[in-house]
């Protein structure tokens, strides 16, 4: 009963995930202007490196590769002093070396699989500093949609179903740096935990763990 009632918690969260993006997105235009002490409405890009391996619930061993984060982001002040609202769409690379550690302790057959994802993060973000300096903290939930899985034909069918959609939650922190209030740079560590399964085996429900370092250029609007 818990399990049937988390999976459709879970389904409807990502079915409310992207239209909140495009609805923040629209807001960020119409919203007022920030007063003095809040933060500002800007619109940039971001890039950076994804650290991720898979989790499965069997006794499967697993291994971090590197992927590519990339996209663009919107963030909207809120009444509240301090508090904004982040909202991204990009691509997300994730991966995973995996292995049976019992039955190949040598690692002879040691697979790779990467999945590429359109990802949709929002997050509460709350920034603390006075001047052209500051530090935030932020969470929020993060909508991945599947976009296309590569690995040996051999481990795909391991791999015995897909998830297209995968919920997660990411929370993490960074320094921004102001220029002259026509220009922002944003650097920022992120962990993204799947709370949702991205793959299912014979014997195995299988999420992704990721570390994120992304940079961001922002303008003010």
């Amino acid at each position: 009963m818990v399990g049937t009632t988390w999976r459709a918690g879970a389904r409807f969260c990502a079915r409310l995930s992207g239209p909140a993006f495009f609805l923040l997105a629209g807001q960020a235009f119409f919203w007022p202007p920030s007063a003095s002490g809040q933060v500002g409405r800007t619109v940039g890009f971001h890039l950076g490196q994804v650290r991720s391996r898979q989790i499965w619930s069997g006794p499967i061993s697993t291994e971090t590769v590197n992927g590519l984060s990339l996209g663009v982001n919107v963030d909207v002040p809120t009444p509240a002093p301090f508090l904004s609202i982040r909202a991204e769409i990009g691509y997300v690379g994730r991966g995973s070396v995996v292995w049976d550690e019992e039955l190949d302790p040598e690692r002879l057959a040691v697979a790779n699989v990467r999945s590429h994802y359109l990802s949709i993060p929002i997050q509460g973000k709350v920034r603390f500093g006075l001047g052209p300096v500051s530090a935030f903290l932020f969470a929020g939930p993060t909508l991945d949609q599947l976009l296309e899985t590569q690995c040996t034909q051999a481990f795909c069918q391991v791999l015995s179903e897909e998830r297209p959609t995968v919920l997660s939650v990411g929370v993490g922190a960074g320094v921004s740096i102001d220029f002259r209030d026509r220009f922002r740079g944003d650097f920022e560590v992120r962990v993204t935990e799947g709370l949702t399964d991205a793959y299912v085996a014979s014997s195995s429900s299988i999420r992704y763990r990721s570390l994120e370092f992304l940079i961001r250029a922002c303008i003010p609007f």
